[in-house]
């Protein structure tokens, strides 16, 4: 197959762009902080991109002259954008957040009183989305001429899925080592030299074609360069780029910072934060307890709380440390003043937390600590809510620490939670999974001298704590501590010139000592927090009660079952920016076009929105089965490859077939289609949560992706009977870019109830397409 240039070409522009959408799915947010939650404007620019080269297929100006100039702006302006990061961060206006209705870690310390005016978060998505959309321009031009030139439709189809499976795979294994963009941007310009380089007597040059050439070696130095913060010392600073971020870490604090955003912070015993590593033990130890003999920390990062964990415990306890990200767990045992990944206490687990809580034992730990798991990062760029610990949060999850945890153990979860209807979410998911109420530690909010109760319109930056367990096992941490503060050192307590700093030799002292320090004078009372359980008000008592996240609905950082505002406004500026976009590629008076019949075919309407709606149905099926296949195999990115290499090789083996028997009729296909879709329906994921792993990968596996299998039969079927398959293809991608926008429907339904959306859009295609055509 491959001595026919036509589909060598064809594998090869299909291999480029699959590598460049992921690409710039990386690096776009991991130099734009803004851009951290939105990846699937990202996603979308690319799809918007590729459709519109795919329609100036037959144009004689050659789009991918210019993609190298484009590469090199989107570089250069995102590099500056993150060298003044902290001056858009104070002129940058992300959804409200003062008073959200989705929270955006890493958002809120922006001051706009000190600036001026702000910039919506929309303008600064959409240059973004522009730039990354003229990238896939010239790509997808390729792409459409490359399947112009081959007649066999299923053999082209077959070349586009193998190219994609080599892209994906080839991105996955560079995830894997960890290579930064130099070696992305790299392989993009390799494979892009072989189209700037090949002459074409039909198509015109254009008058940058040989600075193009050239031109290809300047990406991988910008992307390069723009990976450190060259306005700083570079060598203060290690940058490296684990599967999920950027990361940078400063020796000097310490400092481990995610894609631009401060992450967390190694602190060593002896120096206190107002972080509440210390407070389980603590805690035990004033109940006049046993010590914990097993203990799991989800999220364990750089060490911070199993180095703590290690101090307060003896030679018995085992501590399963858990976390999603290889290099910052790694930085941890590097470069952690108390090493505590050195001690054979620990047993160190790279795994998704939630999948290693539904494989543990029943019954196994006396606490269990989710420490700080905020990931500030996307689970995929094919959803714009899910984000890396959503599936931690829901009620069904802490049914799984329940589960975990001994009859008499204690499950904490701290972090800085910014506004009061996610405490009280929080709460109210704690109570239903554990049949009693959880104590609830925030720091509280005064006003004039009083103290507030957490309310859902409260809004607060300060460091809250969570304790739950069944109810012998909390009562008693309630009653104590009910009525009486419980003082823990605060951020104040970081200057050494105050006393009362823990001490690295005599914690214990500090401890036992604590009261009598902070009320010694009003010198020292900054460096304490008063800590005692918080009203919460009860979320389901109001009129409008919360909704709680489940796995079906993870959102829990929505408010409220609707389409944010800023979800709402993203969608009509990407619908305005698709059209400026063409109208920028566009050509303007009579065009000139490439020789050959399928320039001049005749428009085939019918198909061509049958191929839309396919690329809309297909684009909600592939977000659904990444998305929920997490819950049963992880958010680990193999999982992600995995999930979409699957979807290709559905998609391929579904192309073959439609190969071989050449189908002359789709009905009953659709008919398969649709009664797969409805499955889904019926059938939540979570049944196969406890089967034997092989039948579970089996049965989830078949429910999932029988839909793409019965699509993977109509599309190539209804493709082979286009004469314009570049059109054909370019409604295809148009109708995925619906899709994605159409996925924000998941936030009011949930994503098994989005598979309605999917059916209408399936069942619309079947519609469509003439008897002459079929």
């Amino acid at each position: 197959m491959f001595r026919n240039r036509s589909v060598l070409d064809l594998v090869l522009i299909s291999l480029l762009i699959l590598f460049m959408e992921l690409a710039c799915i990386r690096w776009f947010p991991a130099h734009v902080v803004f851009l951290s939650f939105f990846t699937n404007i990202v996603l979308l620019a690319t799809f918007v991109g590729m459709s519109v080269g795919c329609l100036l297929a037959t144009r004689k100006i050659r789009h991918i002259t210019y993609t190298p100039f484009f590469l090199i702006a989107s570089l250069f302006i995102g590099g500056m954008v993150d060298q003044n990061i902290q001056a858009f961060k104070q002129m940058t206006d992300v959804g409200n957040q003062s008073n959200p209705d989705v929270i955006f870690f890493g958002a809120e310390g922006a001051d706009h009183k000190n600036v001026e005016f702000t910039v919506p978060i929309e303008a600064m998505a959409g240059l973004f989305f522009l730039l990354a959309g003229a990238c896939l321009v010239g790509p997808g031009q390729e792409l459409g001429r490359a399947f112009n030139r081959i007649p066999n439709r299923t053999v082209a189809y077959a070349a586009d899925l193998g190219g994609s499976l080599v892209g994906i795979s080839l991105f996955a294994t560079f995830s894997y080592l960890q290579l930064p963009p130099l070696f992305w941007f790299l392989v993009i310009s390799i494979l892009m030299f072989p189209f700037l380089a090949k002459r074409d007597p039909d198509v015109e040059a254009g008058p940058l074609n040989r600075l193009a050439k050239f031109a290809l070696i300047i990406p991988p130095m910008l992307a390069t360069f723009t990976s450190y913060q060259f306005l700083n010392d570079p060598r203060a600073i290690e940058v490296h780029w684990s599967p999920y971020y950027r990361i940078e870490y400063g020796p000097g604090n310490r400092e481990i910072q995610t894609n631009g955003t401060g992450h967390q912070m190694m602190i060593p015993r002896g120096e206190p934060s107002q972080s509440p590593y210390d407070l389980p033990y603590l805690f035990q130890r004033e109940l006049k307890r046993p010590e914990y003999k097993r203990i799991l920390v989800i999220g364990a990062g750089s060490g911070n709380d199993i180095s703590r964990a290690l101090y307060w415990c003896g030679p018995d306890t085992r501590i399963d440390a858990v976390d999603i990200d290889p290099v910052i767990q790694k930085l941890g045992m590097k470069y952690h003043p108390n090493k505590p990944y050195d001690d054979p206490r620990i047993t160190r687990h790279l795994n998704d937390g939630r999948n290693f809580l539904r494989n543990c034992e029943p019954g196994t730990y006396d606490l269990i600590v989710f420490a700080l798991v905020d990931s500030l990062v996307l689970h995929t760029g094919y959803s714009n809510g899910v984000r890396l610990e959503s599936y931690l949060f829901t009620t069904e999850s802490f049914e799984d620490v329940k589960r975990a945890l001994k009859p008499d153990g204690i499950y904490t979860v701290y972090n800085f939670f910014r506004q009061g209807w996610l405490v009280a979410r929080i709460r109210e998911q704690l109570r239903l999974a554990f049949g009693a109420d959880p104590v609830v530690m925030i720091d509280p909010p005064y006003k004039a001298g009083k103290e507030l109760p957490m309310s859902h319109n409260f809004g607060s930056a300060g460091i809250g704590f969570f304790f739950a367990g069944q109810k012998e096992a909390i009562e008693p941490l309630r009653a104590k501590f009910a009525s009486e503060s419980f003082w823990v050192p605060g951020q104040a307590g970081m200057s050494k010139e105050l006393p009362g700093r823990f001490s690295a030799t005599q914690p214990m002292e500090i401890y036992e000592n604590r009261k009598t320090l902070a009320d010694a004078s009003e010198v020292n009372r900054p460096m304490w927090v008063a800590l005692k359980e918080t009203a919460v008000e009860d979320s389901q008592a109001t009129a409008d009660p919360l909704r709680l996240a489940s796995d079906d609905w993870p959102f829990l950082y929505v408010k409220e079952p609707h389409i944010p505002k800023l979800t709402m406004r993203s969608v009509g500026l990407i619908l305005i920016l698709s059209v400026v976009l063409w109208g920028l590629f566009a050509p303007w008076g009579r065009p000139k076009a490439v020789p050959g019949a399928a320039a001049t075919a005749p428009l085939e309407w019918g198909l061509l929105i049958r191929s839309f709606l396919l690329g809309a149905g297909f684009m909600l099926i592939e977000t659904k089965a990444v998305v929920q296949m997490a819950l049963l195999f992880g958010s680990t990115w193999n999982v992600n490859t995995f999930v979409f290499a699957s979807i290709l090789i559905m998609a391929l083996l579904g192309n073959l077939y439609a190969g071989w028997f050449k189908p002359k009729r789709l009905e009953p296909y659709y008919i398969a289609l649709i009664l797969a879709i409805g499955l889904n329906l019926v059938i939540p994921l979570k049944v196969f949560l406890g089967m034997n792993s092989i039948v579970q990968a089996v049965l989830s596996c078949s429910l999932v992706f029988a839909p793409v299998l019965f699509a993977g039969v109509i599309f190539p079927t209804s493709f082979a009977r286009a004469k314009r398959p570049d059109l054909f293809f370019g409604a295809n991608v148009a109708g995925a870019l619906v899709g994605g926008l159409a996925e924000n429907a998941s936030m009011v339904l949930g994503f098994r109830l989005l598979m309605i959306v999917a059916l209408i859009f399936y069942a619309g295609s079947a519609l469509f397409g003439n008897k002459r055509e079929e």
